[in-house]
């Protein structure tokens, strides 16, 4: 699969949600995921699908609500992707949150190796 390809994919499951899907269809099942601590949990760095899944569902467990999402188009380049994902939430406590943060995935092969979010 092309970098353009998986781009648009890998775009189009975070705009959705569908992590699951884009872990289990795109990346290599020895990706790493480095996570900066955006809260009190810290992952630092993570290897394996099972493990980046476990941290996705963890992050996941403190949003209530969505309130909104706006993502910039990928860039894309020989071994990188790359797009901005600003979003609005709230958390279990009702209160409103917002990140705004770079997701950076290298590719090597034909499926994504390494995520990386900047914020």
């Amino acid at each position: 699969m092309k970098n353009l390809e998986i781009a648009k994919k890998l775009h189009a499951y975070v705009a959705s949600g569908e992590y699951d899907k884009a872990y289990d269809e795109l990346f290599d099942q020895d990706a790493v995921a480095i996570e900066p601590q955006l809260t009190a949990i810290n992952f630092g760095k993570v290897s394996g699908i099972k493990a980046i899944k476990q941290k996705v569902t963890a992050l996941g467990e403190n949003i209530s609500e969505l309130i909104s999402r706006e993502m910039s188009e990928p860039i894309v380049t020989e071994t990188h992707i790359a797009f901005t994902n600003v979003v609005l939430a709230k958390n279990k406590n009702n209160e409103e949150f917002g990140l705004s943060e770079i997701c950076l995935y290298e590719v090597k092969e034909g499926k994504i190796i390494s995520e990386q979010f900047i914020y």
